[in-house]
């Protein structure tokens, strides 16, 4: 009676752990999925951002331009280039 019992404890034992592990088994994959999702939205995140950033960068160089400028200084402030002084 005595090794049915010790028996029957470490059955009870073994299938406790089996049902814990495969608990924390399901959690993990739950995670790592939720995981790689949360990754694929910031790479897409990623991307629209460095495109923004491009877009940006392009408008920046643009409205930099020297030749704008000249443009705008001339037309909208009246502003003219001054010949340089002959010695």
């Amino acid at each position: 009676m005595n090794s049915k019992f010790l028996f029957l404890s470490i059955i009870t034992i073994q299938l406790t752990c089996i049902f814990f592990l495969a608990i924390n088994l399901i959690l993990v994959r739950w995670e790592i999925r939720e995981n790689f999702a949360l990754q694929a939205n910031l790479i897409e995140q990623n991307e629209e951002l460095t495109n923004q950033h491009n877009q940006l960068l392009t408008e920046q160089f643009f409205l930099d331009s020297p030749a704008r400028i000249e443009k705008i200084a001339k037309q909208q402030l009246g502003m003219v280039q001054k010949k340089p002084l002959e010695l």
